[in-house]
Parts: C-alpha cells; sequence; structure tokens
C-alpha cells in the first residue's frame, strides 16, 4: 500500500468537467450520430483522466483496477435490472399486451382527463408492484406505441 492522498477539488471536478466539454463537442460536431462512438470515446478519456489523477496521488495501478472492479461489480445489479425489464416490455409489446392495455385504456378514459388518470394509474402500479423502472418503460413504450389513437 502507498500513502495516496485524497483527491482536491480540482482533481475531482476535473473528469467532470472534461466529460462534459467532450460530450457537448461530440454533440455538436456529430449531432444525433455522437451515440454511434464520440460519446463513448468521450467517457473513455474522461476515465483515462481520472486515471491520471489517481496515479498522481500517488495511488497504484492495482489500487485504481480494483476500484474500477467494484464500480463495475455494484452497477451490475442495476445493469441486470433494467435488462429484465426491457425483456419484460419487449414482450409485451410483440404480443400486443401494451397495445392492447392502451386501446382499452383509450376506449374507457375521456381524453379530457387522460394524463390525469394514466398518471394515476402509473403511481398505483408502482406503489403496488414495487418496480418504478417497469412502469417508467411502459410508459415510453406506450408514447413509441404504433398502435396510436385515430
Amino acid at each position: 500500500m502507498t500513502d495516496a492522498r485524497s483527491p482536491s477539488l480540482l482533481d475531482a471536478l476535473l473528469p467532470i468537467g472534461v466529460l462534459v466539454v467532450l460530450l457537448a463537442l461530440s454533440v455538436y460536431l456529430y449531432g444525433d450520430s455522437s451515440s454511434s462512438g464520440p460519446n463513448q470515446i468521450a467517457l473513455m478519456s474522461a476515465a483515462f483522466v481520472a486515471g491520471l489523477i489517481g496515479l498522481k496521488n500517488g495511488l497504484q495501478w492495482v489500487q485504481i483496477e480494483e476500484g474500477i472492479l467494484a464500480g463495475i461489480h455494484m452497477a451490475m445489479k442495476a445493469n441486470l435490472i433494467l435488462l429484465a425489464v426491457g425483456a419484460l416490455i419487449g414482450t409485451w409489446i410483440l404480443a400486443g399486451t401494451v397495445p392492447t392495455m392502451i386501446w382499452f385504456g383509450l376506449k374507457l378514459i375521456s381524453a379530457e382527463y387522460f394524463y390525469v388518470t394514466s398518471c394515476l394509474i402509473c403511481a398505483l402500479t408502482a406503489l403496488s408492484i414495487g418496480s418504478s423502472w417497469t412502469v417508467a418503460g411502459t410508459l415510453g413504450a406506450c408514447r413509441t406505441c404504433p398502435h396510436k389513437r385515430r
């Protein structure tokens, strides 16, 4: 173990600043295509800057690597939840469950109260099943559903 120093405020903000600048530059230069590669390069560049700051502050590469792995391990649970929820929502859309719910919902709910009613239904669903992720994903699916109201 080495005597690693805590990062200064500038050390802590520098990778975030690099990330923001590079993401803004990426969107400015590539527009909608920025998510096809330039954004990932910006993320990796900011991670590289963070690693350099760690080395500057006395951390050994092994310690930085352990921190990276710990961060990945912590985020993996949320990634698996998102994967499962995405698969569930995709299955519901392909099976016609979501479009059917939308069709019946539009028949039952007056257009005048549609937004208020759908908000209350989503809130009750999220409370009853305990998954705001599922409700948010289904709302996103409903918004982009090809079976639009005529």
